[in-house]
Parts: C-alpha cells; structure tokens; sequence
C-alpha cells in the first residue's frame, strides 16, 4: 500500500531500515564509529493508540520525513495505507483487547578520537 517515491523528497533511508540491529550497526561501522551496539527496549507498551487511525496519526506527526511520505500519497494510496494499518493494528492487538506493542531498538557508537 502506498508509494515510498515521493517527488520532491530528498533520497533517504526506509522508515524501517534501522529497525534491524546487524543493519544499523553496519551503517555506524561503514562511516567510521567504533564499538557499535545495538539494544532494543522490547517492553514498550503503546496504551493511548487504541485503534489503526491514531497508529496513522503518530506516524504522520512522528518525523518529518515519514509525514512527508504520507502527504505525498494519492488519495486512493493513503487510504489503503490507513485501511492496511487498521487492518495490522486490529491483528497485532486483537481488536484493542491487547496494548499496542513497539519495541524500540537504541544503536550507538562511539566517533574516533
């Protein structure tokens, strides 16, 4: 659903490339920083995203670049991305009985003196 060639928007990273630790520490390690590590916070819990248009919402205010993506989309393309993650929210929490999880992974690494 949607399209990730926005015109207009400068060349960048996927909104999910990072979400893998291997992949992010190999991007630390491939400009210069040392002792790269990842963690990943998998406790966090989402309670005030309660259905698939606020999980909508937060992505579309959360960064600049991802709003810009979403701005970017034909009506028809925001709308099946709206329905597909109402559709994934109400799988993921079946139906808001669960809280929303969304593990966070924190990668650093140290720039050479």
């Amino acid at each position: 659903a949607g399209n990730p060639n926005v015109e207009g928007l400068p060349e960048g990273p996927n909104f999910f490339d990072y979400g893998d630790s291997e992949q992010a520490m190999a991007v630390l390690r491939e400009i210069g920083f040392q002792n790269a590590k990842s963690t990943e916070l998998s406790e966090m819990k989402w309670n005030n995203v309660n259905n698939g248009a606020v999980l909508y919402d937060v992505l579309l205010n959360g960064t600049s670049r991802t709003r810009e993506v979403l701005l970017g989309q034909t009506t028809e393309e925001a709308n099946a991305i709206q329905s597909l993650m109402a559709e994934k929210y109400n799988s993921v929490t079946d139906c808001g009985k669960r809280p929303l999880f969304m593990p966070a992974l924190v990668t650093s690494g140290q720039k050479p003196l």
